[in-house]
């Protein structure tokens, strides 16, 4: 039969062995890699409309229908690594938060709307000698969110469920070839 020792951590007593992981309060003087990255933009809805006119009874009678819509989105995309001197207590990260605000009354894309930084991504780690200082700012259109046939506002297809995944492929995949220091694992939508 076992031997109780009175704690479920063996021979060496609870909390006997265990050591703070150093003086949280201290701070050290040195050199820091700090990483920052923001985006924005806007989109409008675009729509296609098939080549040939809409049939009836095998007569051309009306305007042709719509074969897709998508949106023209605008994206003006940041990151900056840069070395700064200072005092700090140890390293930090803070994820990109993108809001947005569109005509959706469900949340969607809708027909146009715009997206900013509602926090900038932030990391802060001590410099290592592999790191080098660098920038990126650019300006690009992608099409994103295509949706099949006629485009009806506050579909299923276009709601705050379906925004972020979309979101994420159509518009921050891009801006990563663009500025490829981009942390896409570090951005919340």
């Amino acid at each position: 039969m076992g031997q109780n020792t009175g704690n479920s951590f063996g021979s060496a007593g609870l909390g006997k062995n265990l050591q703070a992981s150093g003086d949280t309060s201290a701070t050290e003087f040195a050199t820091w890699t700090v990483f920052t990255q923001s985006m924005q933009g806007m989109w409008m809805r675009k729509y296609v409309y098939n080549t040939s006119p809409t049939y009836s009874a095998g007569v051309a009678s009306g305007a042709p229908t719509m074969a897709y819509s998508y949106l023209d989105t605008n994206c003006t995309v940041t990151t900056r690594r840069e070395f700064v001197d200072a005092a700090y207590a140890s390293g930090y990260a803070q994820n990109l938060g993108i809001a947005y605000i569109s005509d959706s009354t469900v949340g969607g894309f809708g027909g146009s709307g715009i997206f900013y930084s509602s926090s900038i991504g932030i990391t802060r780690k001590e410099k290592v000698a592999t790191d080098e200082e660098s920038y990126c700012t650019t300006t690009f259109d992608t099409d994103a969110g295509e949706y099949p046939g006629q485009y009806l506002p506050n579909q299923s297809l276009d709601t705050s469920a379906t925004f972020p995944g979309t979101f994420f492929s159509d518009v921050i995949m891009p801006a990563a070839r663009h500025c490829p220091e981009l942390r896409v694992s570090l951005i919340n939508v």
